[in-house]
C-alpha cells in the first residue's frame, strides 16, 4: 500500500474492459467492505471513510472502492448501452473475484444501492452486510428527471494542465440546465440515447 493509504487496482470486465478500484487495507483480516458509488461519482468519494474503516485500532478492514465502467480510471465503454446497472453488477462481481473476495459488507449511494438490489437478486451469497444511502427500491419519475441533467448536460471536465494556462476565473459562473425551469420537463437536449444511461431498472424476484 501507498503512502496515500491505498493501492490502485486494475482487473477485466467479462467483456475484456479494463477496470479500476482502489484497494485499502489489503491484509487485513476480517469482512471486507465494498463501496459503490453514485451515477456520476468515482472510488475517491469513499477515500476518508475507506481510510477510516481499513485503519480502526480495532477491526480494521480490506476496503475495495470501485470505479464503473467509463468513471474514475475505469476505461470507456463505447457501446454506451452496457452503462446498464446489470452490466455493472456484473462487473463487480468479476471484480470482487479478481481479488479473492467471496463475502463482503457493501455500501452504496444512489446508483451504488441499485447495483447491491442488483446483486442482491443474483448473488446474495456475497452479501453479509448492506448500507444504502440516498436510494429505494423504487425510483420515481420525478426523481429521475431531477438527475437526468447530471447525466445529459454536464459539461465535459477539463485536464489540469490545461486548465491552468487558461485565464477564465474558476469562479466564473456557468450556466446548467434544470428541470425547475421547465416544470420538471427533461430539456431536449436529453436524447434517447442519454435516457438509456438512467433509465429505470427492474429487479427480478428469486
Amino acid at each position: 500500500m501507498s503512502e496515500r493509504g491505498f493501492r490502485d487496482v486494475f482487473y477485466s470486465a467479462q467483456d475484456g474492459l479494463k477496470l479500476h478500484a482502489r484497494l485499502y487495507g489489503e491484509a487485513n483480516p476480517g469482512l471486507p467492505v465494498v463501496c459503490l458509488p453514485g451515477l456520476t461519482r468515482n472510488a475517491r468519494d469513499f477515500h476518508a471513510l475507506a481510510e477510516k474503516l481499513s485503519t480502526d485500532a480495532t477491526t480494521p478492514r480490506k476496503v475495495i472502492a470501485f470505479d464503473y465502467r467509463g468513471r474514475g480510471l475505469s476505461d470507456n465503454d463505447p457501446d454506451w448501452r452496457r452503462y446498464d446497472v446489470t452490466v455493472e453488477a456484473a462487473d463487480i462481481v468479476s471484480g470482487l473475484a479478481a481479488f479473492g473476495v467471496e463475502h463482503a459488507a457493501f455500501i452504496g449511494t444512489s446508483r451504488g444501492g441499485l447495483i447491491i438490489m442488483a446483486l442482491a437478486g443474483a448473488r446474495p451469497t456475497l452479501m453479509k452486510a448492506v448500507v444504502l444511502n440516498d436510494i429505494g427500491p423504487v425510483v420515481e419519475g420525478d426523481g429521475l428527471a431531477r438527475s437526468a441533467p447530471i447525466c445529459s448536460a454536464r459539461p465535459n471536465p477539463v485536464r489540469w494542465p490545461r486548465r491552468s494556462k487558461s485565464r477564465r476565473p474558476f469562479t466564473e459562473k456557468r450556466s446548467r440546465p434544470s428541470t425547475m425551469k421547465t416544470g420538471g420537463v427533461l430539456p431536449r437536449r436529453f436524447t434517447e440515447k442519454r435516457k438509456g444511461a438512467c433509465a429505470p431498472i427492474s429487479i427480478p424476484n428469486y
